[in-house]
């Protein structure tokens, strides 16, 4: 058989029995034909899809596809369905039998499951990066997260020479029980955590170091403004009933010409030499 030999039946018959998802659309952007696994799959009749141009239609999926669009949700939720479209080509038209038309031929494949891996393995990722950068107890920034955010936030005072707060603060809890089980601790520590996080404006940093000790990073806080806050949370949470007797506490507002070391080792020196 030559190519001449070519016939719009033997065309259709070839696309029809592919394994691809195929949609054959004409110059005015119509569906002129598609295969019957493609209708299968969008669980429509061929009848009701021929003809159907982008704005005729009010499913997305069928403008997205109509439109060769790379990925094309099919269906949300539990179904999940995809479709990626793997290759295009333009056919004369003559081969169907219109003249002077070039026809578009879309080849779809199903992506449901691939899409799903994606899915798992970014749901993966990012549940292994809040682990490796929370504590797992507070759900607070972890010691070395905290120190990368502090260097960020120092970078951005040097810039725009904003006021910046750093307070390292130890928490004073003795509980008056002899039971000093670790999952009671723990338990404090989350009360402590949560006590903090609701008295912190949305811009401040809050992070956990280890057993009581905290960190808060406070943007555009000068020193006085850190301390006020500090005597708010030391009543707080001796008014919590959490055997909590005091806070000690260490505050360093950031001068011009400090770096990360500099603007840490003044709250370092506080902390070691007052108690409120």
């Amino acid at each position: 058989m030559s190519m001449s030999d070519i016939n719009s039946s033997l065309c259709f018959n070839l696309l029809e029995n592919s394994p691809s998802f195929i949609i054959v659309i004409d110059e005015q952007q119509r569906i002129y034909w598609l295969n019957q696994s493609f209708c299968d799959f969008l669980g429509l009749e061929r009848e009701q899809l021929i003809g159907l141009s982008a704005s005729d239609t009010k499913e997305p999926c069928l403008k997205q596809v109509i439109n060769a669009t790379v990925r094309v949700e099919i269906f949300a939720g539990i179904l999940d369905k995809w479709l990626e479209l793997q290759d295009m080509m333009r056919l004369n038209g003559e081969q169907f039998e219109l003249e002077k038309q070039e026809l578009t031929v879309c080849y779809y494949a199903d992506a449901s499951k691939k899409i799903q891996i994606e899915k798992q393995l970014l749901q993966l990722e990012s549940t292994l990066s809040h682990k490796m950068s929370h504590d797992s107890v507070t759900g607070m920034l972890n010691h070395h997260s905290m120190f990368q955010t502090l260097s960020s936030e120092v970078s951005r005072s040097r810039r725009y020479n904003n006021p910046l707060s750093l307070v390292l603060m130890k928490v004073d809890y003795q509980s008056d029980s002899s039971a000093t089980a670790e999952e009671n601790t723990e338990q404090i520590r989350l009360m402590i955590s949560q006590l903090l996080k609701d008295q912190m404006r949305w811009a401040d940093i809050v992070g956990h170091l280890k057993d009581f000790d905290f960190v808060l990073l406070l943007p555009e806080t000068v020193y006085e403004s850190a301390e006020v806050l500090i005597k708010k949370l030391n009543n707080n949470l001796q008014n919590a009933a959490m055997d909590v007797k005091h806070i000690k506490y260490g505050i360093s507002q950031w001068q011009k010409g400090d770096d990360v070391t500099m603007f840490l080792d003044r709250a370092v020196e506080e902390l070691n030499s007052e108690t409120v």
